[in-house]
Order: structure tokens, then C-alpha cells, then sequence
């Protein structure tokens, strides 16, 4: 990784100043990002095409926190937590760069999303995807879908959907079928994934139809909502969550919209619901995730241009180190 002696400002924007490189160079048990600047589907306020370059643009206020590195020190303390990080990184973080995304053709996208995802997955490395609106979550689970494939005959997939909204739309007049309100729909049809390892955290308010509560409520799925984090507390919620969404599976996919968090405290997306969690909540979600035995996450809807200040990408990024940091620093 680049020093970080040069200014956040400084430098070709990669995720925390990773190496930029292509597919043919991951190694196995690297963290590949790579992200998907595509929110066409998008029923609200578009932006989240920006997602991935603020996110990486994000992470760079994190080299601030390093001046201790330039005068010898090997460990950091979060003065929240406690928690002690060990210095330098491992060598394992990489960024891609983009997937190859066709704005007017939702098609052409996902089977370029699926065939990165799944490329990444058979080279053994862990994709951190930054999106993009949610849609863009479906084809990323079809690429880790198809590489579980080819790993082992018959592999059984879980699925944790961190969301204010449940996306379980089947279809629509104007949308279709595909877009980022079905994406947990089109998940739960696929043939490694059974209901009973799907699991929704952090619905918040938002109304849905008769079709979409009778989905969740009898289809075998679980859902830890607003109500749920606010009772057990948001460790417990990952934890219990974890535990349902990769009982008896091989493998398991993450997926956490920005929107999951108030509108006050991350402006910058698409569709937001008020009564969402907290930015502390956020974070302690980040390193609930830590122990969550997942093979792929991703990150989507956010959208820097609805939010000047660059507050929603900062914390996305953040969100993402603290749940990056114990396997960058071998912990």
C-alpha cells in the first residue's frame, strides 16, 4: 500500500490507498474492491452512480489518523473501543478499479457484475463491492452464486439483507422486474438460496404492500427490525443473524445500504426513511459484521452528490475500514 505520509488530497483516489490492479493479479486471500457505478434503476433520487468514487474518496480521511506510523509507533488505539490495530497492514487489500457498467442497459451490466464477482470469488479473494443502487446487489449474488457452483456440487448460500427497506417487490408497471426495490425478491429465487437463511436488518418505517409483509412473514425469512436493534441492541442483532442466515451453508452474502441510517446522519442517498439507526449504531454494526462468516459484501445507494459535505461517503468508508481492520492487521 502507498505511505501514508502524502496529504488524504494527494494521489490516484483508491480505496485506502490500495494498489490499483487488475483481475489477473489477485492472489488468493486478497480483499478485492471493485465497484459499480450504476443506479439507472433507481426509483428515487439518483446519484449513486458517484457511490463508488466517493466511498474511495471517503476512505482517505483515514490517513490522518496515521501521523503516529511517521514517528515510529506500530499500533493505533480506537479511543472509542479500546480496540488496538496493528501496523503496517498486511499486503492482501487491492483495487480493481470499476466493473463495466452500460447506464442504458440493465442487462449488459449485470452480466458484467456477474462475471466479475464470480471471477473474483474463483481467485480465492474476498470482494468488498462498492455500489451503485441496489439493484446492482442481484447479479453481484448471481456471480457468487455461480462461483459457489463451480467451487462445490450443490453449495447452500445465506443472505443478510441491512436495509431500511425490505426490497421484496416482485414487479412493477413502470420498474419491471429488475430493479433496486426487488432485489431481495430475485435473491430468494435463486437455487442455492433458501428463505430460511435470509435474514433483513433494519427496516425502519417505510410502508410496504400486503404482497411484500406476507413474503417476509411466511415465506421462512427473519427479520430484525428497528424495534428489534433499539431492544437487543445491535451486537446481539448481527449475532442471532449471523447465526440463522449460515446455518448449514457453505457461504454467505452481505449486502448494507447506506439508508439503513437516518437521514440525519447520511443525507446522501436515494431513498431514505426516517427512524433509522444512529452513525454509532452504524459502526457498531460495522464491527458486529466482523465475525460474520461472510463471503462477499457489498455497500451501495450512496450518493454523493445529494450530499455536499461528503458526510454519507465519510461514513460509508469508515464503516467499511472498521469492518476491514482485523483482517488487514492479521488480528
Amino acid at each position: 500500500m502507498k505511505p501514508f505520509t502524502d496529504p488524504a488530497y494527494a494521489g490516484i483516489a483508491t480505496f485506502l490507498r490500495a494498489p490499483a490492479i487488475t483481475p489477473d493479479d489477485l492472489r488468493e486471500g486478497d480483499i478485492a474492491i471493485a465497484g459499480i457505478p450504476f443506479d439507472t434503476t433507481c426509483g428515487s433520487r439518483q446519484g449513486a452512480r458517484f457511490g463508488p468514487r466517493g466511498i474511495r474518496e471517503g476512505s482517505l480521511h483515514f490517513v490522518y489518523q496515521m501521523d503516529a506510523l511517521n514517528k515510529g509507533d506500530k499500533t493505533m488505539i480506537n479511543a472509542a473501543t479500546g480496540e488496538t490495530v496493528r501496523f503496517p497492514f498486511r499486503n492482501i487489500l487491492r483495487d480493481l478499479g470499476d466493473f463495466t457498467v452500460y447506464p442504458a442497459d440493465v442487462e449488459r451490466t449485470s452480466a458484467s457484475v456477474r462475471d466479475g464477482v464470480e471471477d473474483i470469488v474463483l481467485r480465492g479473494a474476498f470482494p468488498v463491492l462498492l455500489g451503485g443502487d441496489h439493484y446492482v446487489t442481484f447479479p453481484a449474488v448471481e456471480g457468487f452464486e455461480r462461483a459457489w457452483k463451480k467451487k462445490k456440487n450443490a453449495p447452500k448460500l445465506g443472505y443478510i439483507h441491512i436495509d431500511s427497506h425490505l426490497d421484496l417487490t416482485d414487479d412493477t408497471e413502470a420498474w419491471g422486474r429488475l430493479y433496486h426495490g426487488s432485489t431481495a425478491r430475485r435473491v430468494s429465487e435463486l437455487e442455492c438460496f433458501s428463505p430460511s437463511n435470509m435474514v433483513w436488518i433494519g427496516a425502519s418505517g417505510g410502508f410496504v404492500s400486503r404482497d411484500r409483509w406476507d413474503f417476509l412473514q411466511n415465506s421462512g425469512t427473519v427479520q430484525f427490525s428497528m424495534a428489534d436493534i433499539e431492544s437487543l441492541g445491535v451486537g446481539e442483532v448481527v449475532r442471532r443473524a449471523a447465526a440463522i442466515a449460515s446455518a448449514g451453508c457453505d457461504s454467505l452474502y452481505v449486502t448494507i445500504d447506506i439508508d439503513v441510517v437516518d437521514h440525519a446522519f447520511a443525507p446522501g442517498t436515494g431513498s431514505y426513511v426516517y427512524g433509522g439507526i444512529t452513525s454509532f449504531q452504524f459502526l457498531q454494526l460495522m464491527d458486529a459484521l466482523r465475525t460474520v462468516p461472510a463471503g462477499a459484501v457489498d455497500l451501495v445507494e450512496v450518493a454523493p452528490p445529494l450530499d455536499p459535505t461528503g458526510t454519507t461517503s465519510r461514513l460509508a468508508a469508515t464503516g467499511l475500514i472498521r469492518f476491514l481492520l482485523p483482517r488487514l492487521s492479521g488480528q
